[in-house]
């Protein structure tokens, strides 16, 4: 433990360097490393790093923590800092003014871990853009189908994967995981919006008692019943119907039953009915625009927050998506 400093000796040229540096972006905590018990170090084996614990509700829930290790092995955590940006920040501070040496190792594990995040994102669709896309969305709904229907002059392939966003002031269709747009309707252009389909569909558990030759008929209906329920599978199939006065679109989708996704949707096909309605009392469509404008940036603002705190996006990537979504009148 050689490289630790004593802060009572007054700032070096390392210190003030270390100090100088940018906060790297507050780690992506991921699901197994959210255990309850002793800390997580960040380089395991260093004798000081960064981490957390996460800590049970009655002892102050998870923190972020400057750990140190003894000579036989074991972690301790020297100081504790809430599980914040803010303060991830002062946790940082405190790590580069200690030891600069652990601060530059430190740094380098969270560019690997950043870096290895942001390819099991990509792989899984969860690029910058398409976090924007949904940022920016009243209710996405990826992975649907194409059914049939028609569109004029829009290149949609029976059997392909789409994802709808449902945006302010207009239902967009993409390419899956892609931020290809294919099709915009404009909300007052939409007819209707029918969701149904049969739900809930069981398949397969088509065993018998009698099948099951020398058996009694109860032996045999209790065998058939127990085959059944280990073959027997579910599946969902919701059905959407886009109307519009150009195009009219059947689409399936899988993750959600039809009573769900219309609880799910209940917002945008509100803003569709909305939009379709007259303007009362004479009032100006572009006042209510304005105002209606100014609401769904301040849900994107705090969706954007959302996904910065859960680690979804890193603080460069919040501050990019933030400016552009201030520069949209």
């Amino acid at each position: 433990m050689g490289d630790l400093v004593d802060p009572s000796a007054g700032p070096r040229w390392d210190d003030e360097v270390a100090a100088a540096a940018p906060t790297p972006a507050m780690p992506l905590i991921r699901s197994f490393e959210q255990y309850v018990g002793g800390p997580c170090p960040l380089q395991d084996g260093a004798s000081l790093t960064l981490g957390w614990q996460w800590r049970a509700e009655r002892k102050g829930g998870p923190v972020f923590a400057l750990i140190s290790r003894n000579l036989v092995g074991s972690y301790k955590i020297r100081e504790a800092f809430p599980l914040t940006e803010e303060g991830w920040a002062q946790a940082w501070d405190v790590l580069a003014r200690l030891s600069p040496e652990r601060a530059a190792g430190t740094r380098e594990v969270l560019a690997r871990r950043a870096a290895a995040d942001r390819a099991r994102q990509e792989e899984a669709g969860e690029t910058p853009e398409l976090i924007a896309l949904d940022v920016e969305s009243l209710a996405p709904v990826p992975g649907v189908t194409l059914l049939g229907g028609y569109a004029p002059d829009v290149d949609m392939l029976v059997g392909h994967q789409y994802d709808i966003r449902f945006r302010e002031e207009r239902l967009a269709v993409y390419r899956h995981r892609r931020p290809d747009l294919v099709i915009e309707l404009p909300y007052a252009d939409i007819e209707a919006v029918d969701i149904g389909g049969p739900g809930l569909v069981a398949s397969g558990g088509r065993f018998q008692g009698p099948a099951f030759g020398a058996l009694v008929a109860l032996e045999g209906l209790t065998a058939a019943t127990v085959l059944n329920s280990l073959t027997v599978r579910t599946a969902i199939k919701t059905v959407i119907r886009v109307q519009a006065a150009t195009a009219e679109l059947f689409l399936l989708y899988t993750r959600q039953t039809p009573q769900d996704l219309r609880i799910y949707l209940s917002r945008p096909l509100a803003e569709i009915r909305a939009a379709r309605a007259p303007a009362p009392g004479g009032a100006t469509p572009g006042a209510a625009s304005g105002t209606a404008s100014a609401a769904a940036q301040v849900e994107n603002l705090a969706r954007l927050a959302a996904l910065l705190e859960s680690g979804l996006i890193t603080r460069a990537e919040f501050d990019t998506l933030k400016a552009n979504l201030l520069r949209r009148p």
